[in-house]
Order: structure tokens, then sequence, then C-alpha cells
């Protein structure tokens, strides 16, 4: 499917058909639709939301009343025929090929053919002209075949002749064989129509319901005739030669009674029952081409048409007939008047008129005449006292009765405006101009010029109170008293216009009762006389609150009304009390007023000209009844809801159940329609509730999409609302957006699971922190205690040195002592040998020599050396254990490192058998010469 917005031009006409004054009551709007290079559309159908089809040169249009669609056919062939079931099915014909679109869930529509297992030979080069759907079965057409597809298969109505086209009337279908008889369709089965035979060499193309049994059948050169069941007869002789001339092609029965009949030559003309021609629509006027190939009328009984070129819309507004000028030739019509049997309008190009039997004919506005002395921009028409008054941006001209012009006393201003007013027994015109105002008194037709306010003023009134309000050009308002002799005013006052008020820039006014009442900004406000202020009309304000973009009020007669806006009037009823809207009318998007200066001129009291920027509508009724403003419409039906992830990645939901919508895919867009959004012209308005906090202003689209939409249960709604402000129910439709993966219950379990590892693992990590802790401080305290001991223990083992180098150093001096005193003894006896003192020395050598090899000294030196250096002798004997007792003894000597003369001091030996000692034990120890014996006792622990 494709969009064609953008490819396909909408291009809005009206056609001036029937004039309020043949008391014809409908208005006709003429539309075209033109796809981009002037395609051809063969086919028109609608289903039951009021979805138009079109069969095109490329495809199947599609118009949901907002936006365009091309459905194409595979190798993009042309689509002769449309027949609608309904919205979700269409069936449509084309060349060689025939099938049907289904819709589905993305409201897309997918073309499935019926013809593809069929024998193409049958309808080699042949087109599909006709489908019809009949109560259990579909009938495809060509010129050669007839189908019947009862939705399961397909076969084929043999028949030796070809055939024209197949057509349904009520609920019989009548074909013609080519340029022959004509024959009725029962089934599978032709029944030849009995006297038919006038229609040979000829081409039947239109067949249509007459009156309540009777047939209407129109032929290419020999007319149209009445059929009755019985025989034919022409239906009118005038009409039959126009259609013979014009190529007659199609044709289609309104439900209002006109029969419409398109033409090849001359496009469409508009017949009554009795055969008269009502109006003729062709290039001349409206139409793209005179080619008309199919007609159609939609459930509001609006015709469509299909041309050679784009496709056309006619459209019916209750009450109103439409004269527009297509070409421009009147330009934008600002006022009208009827006088002397014609009726003048009043342009930004001059005044043209016609006569009112003029505007019976069709295409009026062909034969508006300008009026010489008029050109330029033209205001206001005005009839006073029998005179027509035109109000010019060159002054204030009379028209006469010969259509002359002159210029109305000396203004030497352009005029807005004209009104009658009656002070102080003087009956007075008041001219709004381009400077202030100009007042004329009637009788003696002298003209005064308020001198004091030298502003634009488009509009003056009189209030009860004998005040004069002018409304300037494009802001406030002034209320004013003027001088007895109209020469200037006593006294004024100024509101709106930035005059920090309150009130709006810009001020509108209008009389109701003799009271001023003003608008602005869409608010209504009258003027309170004991207050001396502008307050708010309530009851004004209240009716009027669903309507916006109230431009203008136009007093029709005492308490009657029009009000305008941008794109609707209302006529209503207001005597300063009570307030009723008695009509409304939306002009749809192909009116269009003239923007600013919207404006009603009244003819009669029945008869009202709408301007327009390009005509005018006339407007009579003749019947006063009340509408009600408030009308209910139809509600709009949700087409689709798309949703897309950000990898563009699109999933259609079903919309017959709540959707779930994946986290991932949390954009959503939503399609919808309306029916016939285009013929009422509907807006549509949206909202999401917790998103949206109201509807959205109206806007005329058929989607919507909200990004990125945090998970949750949501409700879209959608409403239509049309330009009087009625609006439908809405429809809603809930869906919920699911929690990401990382919010899903498993995803919580998981991650209880996880707290509870890591608050597992944190209390194992604080665990072994606080034993760690509790470690720390016992091994702190053992470590001290240790300290403690370590230095009980150094002491000791300092206490056991000390005792150990004192017992040494006892055990030394002694022998050095015993030594000594031995050799002084020696001495001693030497020097006196006496016999007597002999024994004596004997006793004193033997208790010397006994106390220098005093055991006892011995083992208390190694008590004391084993006790600093436990387990030395049995490390030692275990290592060599060669090693004699003397050996150990110089070892021990050695660990302590004891110098040669203290071991010899100590053992009780010789320095030189000390050193024959030492040498013995580096042989017995296998030590090295050039290491230190000390040194290697020193590292043994």
């Amino acid at each position: 499917m494709k969009r064609l917005s953008g490819h396909i031009i909408l291009i809005i006409l009206l056609l001036t058909t029937i004039s309020a004054f043949s008391n014809k009551p409908h208005i006709i709007n003429l539309y075209r639709e033109k796809y981009q290079a002037d395609n051809k559309n063969w086919a028109i159908g609608q289903d039951e939301r009021g979805t138009m089809y079109f069969g095109n040169d490329i495809g199947l249009l599609e118009f949901d009343g907002i936006e365009w669609n091309l459905n194409r056919i595979p190798n993009s062939l042309v689509v002769r025929s449309v027949a609608v079931l309904s919205h979700k099915t269409i069936f449509t014909g084309s060349y060689e090929e025939f099938g049907r679109w289904d819709r589905d869930i993305s409201g897309k529509l997918v073309y499935t053919s019926l013809s593809d297992n069929l024998d193409k030979a049958l309808f080699k080069n042949d087109d599909f002209w006709k489908i019809w759907i009949a109560r259990d079965c579909v009938y495809f057409q060509s010129f050669n075949s007839i189908y019947i597809y009862d939705y399961n298969t397909v076969k084929r109505i043999p028949s030796e002749k070809a055939f024209l086209f197949l057509t349904k009337v009520r609920d019989e279908f009548l074909v013609q064989q080519m340029l022959g008889s004509l024959f009725r369709l029962k089934g599978d089965k032709l029944e030849k129509i009995e006297g038919s035979e006038v229609f040979q060499g000829t081409d039947v193309r239109v067949i249509l319901p007459y009156k309540e049994d009777q047939y209407l059948i129109g032929t290419t050169s020999k007319g149209i005739y009445i059929y009755d069941g019985e025989s034919f007869k022409e239906w009118s002789p005038v009409l039959s030669g126009i259609m013979n001339l014009k190529e007659l092609n199609c044709g289609v029965v309104s439900s209002k009674g006109s029969y419409y009949l398109g033409t090849i030559l001359d496009g469409i003309y508009e017949v009554d029952i009795n055969g008269r021609i009502v109006d003729h629509i062709s290039s001349e006027s409206t139409l793209q081409n005179n080619t008309v190939l199919s007609l159609y009328e939609d459930n509001l009984g609006n015709i469509w048409a299909a041309l050679d070129r784009g496709i056309a819309y006619i459209q019916y507004i209750e009450n109103m007939s439409c004269y527009t000028d297509p070409g421009g030739k009147t330009g934008a019509v600002y006022c009208a008047v009827l006088w002397d049997n014609k009726l003048f309008i009043g342009t930004n190009q001059g005044v043209f008129y016609i006569t009112t039997e003029g505007l019976n004919k069709p295409n009026a506005l062909s034969d508006m005449k300008l009026i010489d002395g008029t050109q330029g921009q033209v205001w206001a028409l005005k009839v006073v006292d029998g005179v027509l008054y035109c109000c010019h941006n060159k002054g204030l001209k009379e028209i006469h009765k010969n259509l002359s012009v002159t210029d109305a006393f000396a203004i030497g201003t352009g005029v807005y405006n004209l009104s009658e007013a009656k002070v102080r027994d003087h009956d007075l015109l008041v001219l709004s101009t381009y400077s202030s105002i100009r007042i004329v008194d009637k009788k003696t037709n002298r003209v005064f010029t308020p001198g004091q306010i030298s502003e634009p003023i488009i509009n003056a009134e009189f209030d009860h109170l004998g005040n004069i309000w002018l409304e300037h050009f494009n802001r406030g308002v002034y209320r004013c008293k003027l001088d007895d002799n109209f020469s200037g005013f006593r006294s004024f006052s100024y509101y709106g216009g930035n005059n920090k008020d309150g009130l709006p820039y810009k001020l509108k006014m209008f009389k109701v009762g003799g009271r001023i009442v003003l608008l602005g900004d869409n608010r209504f406000y009258t003027y309170d006389d004991i207050e001396n202020e502008i307050v708010p009309s309530s009851l004004l304000n209240e009716s009027f609150s669903t309507v916006h973009n109230i431009r203008q009020i136009i007093p029709i007669r005492e308490n009657q009304f029009w009000a305008l806006t941008d794109a609707a009037i209302y006529k209503f009823f207001y005597d300063g009390y009570e307030i009723s809207i008695l009509e409304n009318y939306n002009l749809g998007m192909n009116l269009s007023l003239v923007n600013a200066y919207e404006n009603v001129s009244i003819l009669n009291d029945i008869t009202s000209l709408i301007c327009l920027d390009n005509g005018f509508l006339l407007y009579n009724k003749t019947q006063e009844t009340k509408r009600n403003l408030y009308k209910e419409l139809s509600a709009p039906y949700i087409e689709f809801m798309r949703t897309v992830n950000i990898d563009d990645r699109i999933e259609y939901k079903d919309l017959t159940e709540s959707a779930e919508v994946s986290y991932t895919f949390n954009t959503v867009t939503f399609g919808f329609s309306s029916n016939n959004a285009f013929a009422s012209n509907l807006s549509f308005q949206y909202m999401l509730e917790d998103v949206d906090k109201d509807w959205s202003v109206p806007q005329k689209i058929n989607s919507i999409s909200y990004a990125r939409l945090p998970e949750g249960k949501y409700k879209f709604m959608v409403r239509t609302i049309d330009n009087l402000g009625n609006y439908s129910e809405p429809v809603s439709y809930g869906f919920e957006i699911l929690s990401p993966w990382y919010q899903t219950i498993w995803a919580y379990m998981f991650y209880v699971l996880m707290i509870v590892g890591i608050l597992y693992i944190t209390w194992l990590l604080i665990l072994r922190r606080y034993r760690n802790l509790h470690l720390q401080k016992i091994r702190h305290r053992e470590t001290r205690r240790l300290r403690v001991l370590a230095g009980e223990l150094q002491q000791e083992v300092e206490q056991k040195s000390a005792e150990l180098l004192t017992q040494t150093s006892f055990i030394i001096q002694k022998n050095e002592l015993i030594l000594r005193i031995k050799d002084i003894v020696d001495d001693f006896y030497s020097k006196n040998k006496i016999n007597a003192l002999l024994p004596l020395y004997h006793k004193i050598n033997s208790l010397l020599n006994n106390n220098m090899n005093s055991e006892d000294d011995w083992k208390m030196f190694l008590i004391k050396f084993e006790e600093k250096h436990t387990g030395f002798f049995k490390k030692m004997k275990a290592l060599y254990p060669q090693l004699t007792n003397n050996d150990l003894r110089l070892c021990a000597c050695l660990k302590l490192n004891l110098e040669t003369k203290e071991i010899a001091s100590l053992m009780n030996l010789s320095i030189r058998a000390v050193e024959n000692s030492r040498y013995r034990l580096r042989k017995k120890l296998n030590i090295q010469p050039s290491q230190n014996l000390n040194e290697f006792f020193l590292e043994i622990d």
C-alpha cells in the first residue's frame, strides 16, 4: 500500500446549480480529486464506514476522508471495476484478472487473485468491467464472460455472444448482448427480455430503477426508454436528442429523486423524474473534463463521479443554493442587495448584477454584468428610500435604475458602511468612512463631519440612550455623544485596543433590542449603563461556549441573527433575555467566507446571501424550525494498533482483545477512521489516559503515535468532532506495556537471590574481617606476650651468657691465679730449698694442681654453656662422632670465641698444646685451612 498524500491534489470547486428563488432546496458543491498525471478513474464503491474506493489506472484508490492510499495489483494493472462487500472485503476487476482484497490486522488491504486458476484463454486481452454482489455470490463480468464466485469456487456462465455491461436494478441483473437484446440473469441462466430487440445496433449503457417497478434504459444513440415489464417506450424526446449527441455513458438515481446521467462528451446532466434537465455540470463550469466514466451515490446522498481525469464529488447542503465563479470573474463577494428585480453583488472588483430570472439558469454567474463606474472595492450596498447606495473605496455612490452611477453627496473619502438613524426629529444617514464618520441630514442633504475622531470607522450604531457607537476598522470601539448640531462629540469613551481595560484588542459590535453587544476573541460583552462599564454577556457566552472562532454577528430581522465562524454559520434568536439556536450549517472544508470580512447580506425576510471568496450561497427558508445544535456523531473506528522497537521492527496487535506489548516495542501507533469523515468535514480528537491531560485539539489526521511509553496499563480514546462543535462518543482501547525484562518476576527473583548471595558473601567477608581482627588481636596479644617472654628469655640468655662469661672468667682467673701462686711457690722453693718446707711445698703443689684440674669447674662450665647453647654438644657429636671429650671442650671454647691463651688457661694447657689440639680438631672437622675455626663454630646453632 502506498500513501498518496502529496501526490493527490485536492481541488475544491463549487457548482452553481439551484437557486433559492426557484424553490430548489439544495446546494451542490463539486470537489475534484486528481492523482498525479491526471489518471483515469473507472469505478467507485463505498463501504459501511463511508470509506470510498476508486478503480484507477494504477490501482485501487482508498479514501477514508482524511488520507488517500494506493493499493497496487500485481503488475500494476488498471482497476476497471469495484464492488464493496464490507470494510474488510473489496472485489476488483482488471485486465485479464479479477480478485478480492481482504483487510489484515494492520488495516491494509491484501490482494488475492480469483482468476489465477482459471483458463485465461477464455478472457484473453479482456477487461472485467462490472462486479455485482448478490445475496450469496459475486458476479464478475467482462465483454466475453460472466463468472460466478460463491466465496469458495469460481465458475463461468457460458454464452455464445459477447456482453456489454451487466447491471443490477433492485434485485435483478440485466445485461445486453453486444449490440443486441437485453437478458435477465437468474443464477447462472440468461433469459431474453421480450421486445428488447429495439436496442439492436446500439449500446445500452444505463439501466436504472424508475418509479416503483419500471426501468429507465439509456442508450448511446437511440435515446432513453421506459420499460414497464411489457413494452419499451421513449422517455423524453428532448432529453433523448441531447443524450444521443453527448454519448450517454453512465447514470445513477439519487435518493432525492433526481437522475444523474454521465456522458462521454459533455459532463453530467441532472434530470428530474419527468425527464426535464435540472442542471448541467461540465468543464465549462467546474469539471476537470467532460468524460464521465462512472457515477455513484454515497450513503449520505451525495454524488461521486469517476472522470477521465480525476474524481468529482457533488455535495448537498439543506436550504442552500450555491453560485460560484470558478474563473474568478466577479471576485470575492462582500455584500448584496435585491433591488428593481435584480440581484446586485458588491465585490472587490466592483458591482455586478443579474436578474432574478437569470439566477434560475445553469452557470448563472457567467451572466453577471459589471456596472460601469463601480470598479474597485465595494464594501456595502444599501437601499434607502428606494435609492441604491454603494459604499465604495472611492466614496458613496448612487446606482440609478438605468444602471448609471453618480457620486452621492460630497464625502471625500472611502465609505465602509451606511445606516439610518432618527435623532432629535432628524432623519439621518450615518456613513462609516475611512476617516471617522459622516452624518447626512436626509432632508437638507447637508453633510456633518464630527472632528474629534479622525480614524477609520467600519460601523456605527445608535443605542437606546442616544449614544453612537463607532467600530474601529482594526481595533476597539468608541462610545460617543453627538453635539446638538452634529458637528462634533460632546464626549466619548474608548474600549479595547490595548486600552488596559481587560477587553480584547479588536471588537465587533451589533445591536439587540436597542442595546449594543460587543464581540471579541470569541467572547460577548454588553454595556452596563448603570455601572458605566463593559461586562461579559453570560447568556451569549454560555450559549456559544462550544462554538469557536466566531468572526461576525449579522442581524437578520428583529431578534434574529447570523453568527459566522470560519467554516460554519448559525442562525439564532436573541432578545436580550432568551437565546436559542435555530439552525446551523457546516460549510465544509470546501467553501470559504471572505477572510476577516465575513458577511451575510439580508435580501428579504426569508432569503439571505452568504458571501464567499468566489461566489455566494443563497439561503431560502419559509418556515422557521429550531434545529438541535448538538447532534450526536457516529463513533469512530480504531483501525489498527502498531508497535515499533528501536530497530524499526513492526508488530500489529489484534484489536479484538487487549494487547500486551513488549517493553522493547513501546512506541505505539493507532490508526482510526470515521463514517463519512470527508462529507461531514470531521476532525479527530484523541487522548491517552495518564499521558495526555485533556483531549487534543481537533485535527484532520487518521493516526497518532506515542513514542517510548513507560511500563503500565493505558487506555487510548478517540472521538470525532465537526465544525459545529458536535462530537461523538469516544471509542477506547486498553493495552498494557509490559515491564522490561529487568523488571519481571523472574528478574526480581534473581535480584532477591543475588541480594541474598551478596548479603551472604558480605556477611562472610564481615565475619572473616572480624575473625581476622580477632586473630590480629590474639596475634598482637600473643606477640606482646612473646615479646615479653622473648625479653625474659633474652634476659635469661643474657644472664646465662653473663653467668657463662662469669664462670669462664672465674675459672680462667682462678687458674691464672693458681698458676701465679704456683710460680711464686716454685720460685720461693727454688731460692730457699729448705727441707723442712718440702712437704709443705708438695702439699701446696698438690693442692694447686688439684684446683687446676677441678672437674667441678668443668661441670659447672659445661652446665652454663649448655644452658646458653642447648644441644650444641649433641649436635656436634651427631655430626662428628670421632670427637673426644677434650675435643668437645675445645669446641665449646671456640664457640665462645675464646682466644688461644684463654683456652690454654681454661683447660690448664700450654699454648702449644692448645695449638696442636686446634690443628687436630681441624682435621677431624675437615675444615679448610682458609676458614677461620672460630667463625665455623659461631655459625653452628
